[in-house]
């Protein structure tokens, strides 16, 4: 069985190796936040891209590369899976408000963006990693109330700061979320809301 560090090198050298033969994405979500903090098990890849792509092209492309196990295309996002690992190309056409990173090699969003990411995520699905990820990046930086506010709305264009963050506070749609990431979501609330 892998240990969790073996786990996080495995991910981490596959997605540099994905990045380097698909070049117009970059690493989301919350292996991203894995990969430099360590603060959760996550298995899959998540690469963005804020340009349109074919998905057809796409597979194709992957196909010369890759023995892949199955896919699906939804809306704005294709998923594949390679060697036991889900890897998914996901249009996000929400510009980063700051610099991509290079982490571990990896070309990612910043933490900045990823807070911000999963904040929106989790007013669009009931998924506890969106919460979860979003209280650990915020009780690391502790970003201003104002600061986050506006620039949601920068990075979304006509959505509510309050309404996203009210989906996150949705405790009973989260039965697994710990009392102290709980506890750090209200204390965001409390500072982010007026």
């Amino acid at each position: 069985m892998n240990t969790a560090a073996e786990l996080r090198e495995s991910l981490a050298r596959f997605a540099r190796e994905v990045q380097s033969r698909f070049s117009g994405f970059y690493l989301g979500g919350g292996t991203a936040i894995m990969l430099k903090y360590q603060h959760r098990i996550s298995t899959d890849l998540d690469f963005f891209s804020e340009k349109e792509f074919s998905f057809q092209r796409l597979i194709n492309k992957l196909r010369k590369f890759y023995s892949i196990e199955r896919f699906n295309i939804l809306a704005d996002n294709m998923d594949v899976f390679i060697s036991g690992i889900k890897v998914s190309f996901i249009f996000f056409p929400f510009q980063n408000l700051e610099k991509l990173q290079k982490v571990h090699g990896i070309l990612m969003a910043s933490d900045y963006d990823l807070f911000l990411n999963k904040v929106y995520a989790g007013g669009r699905r009931i998924v506890w990693k969106d919460p979860f990820d979003a209280a650990f990046l915020w009780n690391t930086h502790r970003w201003s109330a104002e600061r986050v506010r506006v620039d949601f709305g920068r990075k979304f264009p006509g959505q509510s700061y309050e309404i996203f963050l009210g989906a996150l506070l949705d405790f009973e749609a989260y039965p697994s979320l710990s009392d102290s990431t709980k506890e750090i979501l209200l204390a965001m609330k409390a500072s982010t809301v007026s």
